[in-house]
């Protein structure tokens, strides 16, 4: 009986060998990989920046990359990257991957500006701030001006308003909220909007800005009085000799109780 027993434990044992020798290999291998310079036995080779940029420099984000790999094509730090990569304004998003044998992928989503905030930064199509080293002006986007902090505020504002001109065939080219919290917007009308023929038309599209004045209270009670009061207006109607039109309408002041008042370009002022 005891041979028979020591039979079956010798039998265990044999089984049981490879992979307790298996195991001792791949910790001595990860052991020994911790200490070989891996970069010069696998090293990256190849980096490649996928992504449409409108902005960011693709060799210059290639080159950042390049500089910070710290390793090889398994030990390289994706992480590090990546957060070297985050900090860069511009840069929305990021995604790394290895590429058998040798590459690194890096994936890059840029920022996409839909508004100016103040006068250092950017708005991005999902209303988060971002501020790079250098603001291009001649971007046609509309300005948003603010507290620090008040950026969503005005950016939701801004949307609600978007939607009231266009239907109007006017839009928003700026738009800002003070300390006081009063709002203040300068509009203005497309140029060859379907069905008016204009023949002529500049660089920007738009003519004729008008500023408009809504206030600290009632703002959205305001804003509806000034979508119906508007296109009256636009239009000449109910003036002598068409005179309140929108190519001479410098100031729409919303803030009288049930009322509004029009300042033109040439200092009149009517009440209504």
């Amino acid at each position: 009986m005891k041979s028979k027993n020591k039979k079956s434990l010798i039998k265990k044992i044999l089984k049981t060998l490879p992979v307790v020798i298996g195991g001792v290999v791949i910790v001595y291998l990860g052991l020994l990989i911790k200490e070989v310079e891996i970069p010069t036995v696998l090293p990256i080779e190849e980096v490649a920046v996928a992504g449409s940029f409108s902005f960011l420099d693709r060799s210059k984000v290639e080159s950042m990359v390049i500089s910070n790999i710290n390793g090889g094509y398994f030990t390289v730090d994706l992480n590090s990257i990546r957060e070297s990569l985050i900090q860069l304004p511009w840069v929305k998003n990021v995604s790394l991957r290895r590429q058998w044998p040798a590459n690194l992928e890096v994936i890059i989503t840029e920022q996409t500006p839909v508004a100016y905030w103040n006068l250092d930064g950017y708005i991005n199509d999902a209303g988060e701030v971002f501020k790079p080293e250098k603001i291009d002006n001649k971007l046609n986007l509309p300005k948003l001006n603010g507290p620090e902090g008040h950026h969503n505020n005005v950016w939701k504002f801004m949307n609600v308003l978007y939607q009231e001109m266009a239907l109007l065939e006017f839009e928003v080219v700026r738009l800002d909220i003070d300390e006081r919290r009063s709002w203040q917007m300068v509009v203005s009308e497309y140029k060859n909007v379907k069905g008016k023929n204009q023949e002529s038309t500049d660089s920007e599209g738009v003519m004729n800005f008008i500023d408009v004045k809504l206030g600290r209270f009632e703002t959205e009670k305001r804003l509806q009085r000034f979508v119906r009061i508007l296109p009256s207006l636009a239009v000449g109607h109910g003036s002598a000799n068409n005179a309140l039109t929108n190519k001479n309408i410098k100031v729409i002041d919303m803030r009288y109780p049930n009322g509004f008042a029009v300042q033109l370009h040439d200092v009149q002022q009517a009440e209504a």
